[in-house]
């Protein structure tokens, strides 16, 4: 009895394993596949001038991409900065030149994107007994 269990635990453990993956993919064609916003179009003309010498392959690429990074990520306004639309368009189209004609992950160990409304400035940088510096503001 107790072999049945611990073989049912393992092969729901194997399974979930196996069907992550696939589950992750059909979600992000899902995601892909929903007509790209006029707006966001207009963020990419305006913000991303590389965007309309860019081949139509790799625009409609990009603008897939684009859609699955804004649904995944979280924006994260800092020092009272509202989110908006343009904002991560544009941090989304910059991040996602980087994925065009890859296999990647979209960044699977980034989940947080934070936004200053101006420069980001270290005061000072503490190094520890590793090497290890680490900036602190």
């Amino acid at each position: 009895m107790a072999f049945a269990i611990a073989l049912g635990l393992c092969l729901l453990v194997l399974a979930w394993l196996a069907g992550s993956p696939w589950w992750t993919r059909r979600r992000r064609r899902r995601i892909a596949a929903r007509p790209f916003p006029e707006a966001w179009k207009a963020v990419l003309r305006r913000r991303l001038p590389l965007y309309a010498r860019m081949p139509p392959e790799l625009q409609r690429q990009l603008r897939q991409r684009i859609q699955v990074f804004v649904a995944e990520k979280n924006f994260i306004g800092c020092d009272g900065l509202a989110i908006t639309d343009e904002i991560r368009v544009t941090i989304a189209a910059q991040a996602c030149l980087l994925l065009l004609n890859r296999r990647g992950d979209f960044y699977p160990f980034l989940r947080d994107i934070l936004v200053y409304p101006d420069v980001f400035v270290v005061d000072r940088i503490v190094g520890d007994a590793n090497g290890l510096a680490t900036a602190q503001r």
